[in-house]
């Protein structure tokens, strides 16, 4: 919600990527207890992140 809210885009293609946002800030808060690794992560951190999970979602398949 945060990504929507400060993006101000409901459109479909922007809700995909506040899922992803989402989950990439959602998969450091459980690498540690509570949110001690939010407080340690930088913004290429989350980036690079972000970027795992887009080639992670990445369900075209290539045919020979």
């Amino acid at each position: 919600m945060g990504y929507i809210a400060q993006t101000d885009d409901i459109s479909y293609e922007n809700m995909k990527r506040a899922v992803i946002a989402g989950s990439a800030l959602a998969s450091f808060s459980v690498e540690k207890f509570g949110t001690e690794r939010l407080k340690e992560i930088t913004i290429k951190d989350y980036e690079k992140r972000v970027q795992e999970f887009v080639t992670l979602t990445d369900y075209r398949i290539n045919t020979l």
